[in-house]
């Protein structure tokens, strides 16, 4: 029989070797295209000139940008991050309110558009950073809709879908895409609300 510590380092392990190879780029004028090179975070995980190295954090993006994730240099996927929103509550038969009293609501659309085979996607590859501290993903029964599900896209398919965080009414919020990794290290965040 495995003990526990050995199936969880052998989970991670398989799960970071998984990560290994992806790269992030930006669609647009924020990122120069034909630029060599790039850096390596600790987890394996690169981004393109102008993105995270272990020291700095990962690439910043706006609401709208879309950025191309690729996987042992390949182009893997488009992600965009739009129709940021804010709100007190979620009127319904049972009401949405933040869980702390002052705090709002922060949503925002999501879509991934598969460039390769089997691109998953997944509302826990996001967290959400409110001030520098880390928040909680919040379940919202009556709020935006679609939300974000979780599955596999074959090639040239999409999925769309809004996350939902509490969050204090004051203070930067920062969308951090992880792709689902047991690693820590984010591979770029998006601002949706600036300070």
């Amino acid at each position: 029989m495995i003990s526990r510590r050995a199936l969880f380092s052998l989970v991670a392990a398989v799960a970071l070797a998984g990560c290994a190879g992806q790269t992030v780029g930006t669609a647009g004028p924020a990122t120069p295209s034909g630029s060599p090179g790039h850096a390596t975070s600790q987890a394996g995980v690169s981004a393109t000139p102008g993105g995270a190295s272990a020291t700095t954090g990962p690439k910043t993006h706006q609401v709208g940008e879309t950025v191309t994730v690729t996987r042992n240099g390949a182009d893997w996927a488009k992600i965009t991050v739009s129709d940021v929103s804010g709100a007190t509550s979620y009127p319904g038969g049972l009401p949405d309110k933040p869980r702390t009293a002052g705090n709002v609501f922060v949503a925002a659309r999501v879509t991934y558009e598969a460039l390769s085979l089997g691109v998953s996607y997944n509302r826990y590859d996001w967290q959400a950073v409110c001030g520098g501290i880390a928040v909680d993903y919040y379940s919202a029964l009556h709020g935006p809709s679609p939300s974000l599900d979780s599955g596999h896209l074959p090639n040239g398919q999409k999925a769309t879908g809004f996350v939902v965080f509490e969050v204090a009414p004051q203070g930067e919020v920062r969308l951090s895409y992880t792709a689902g990794s047991l690693s820590s290290t984010p591979m770029f965040e998006v601002v949706i609300r600036v300070a």
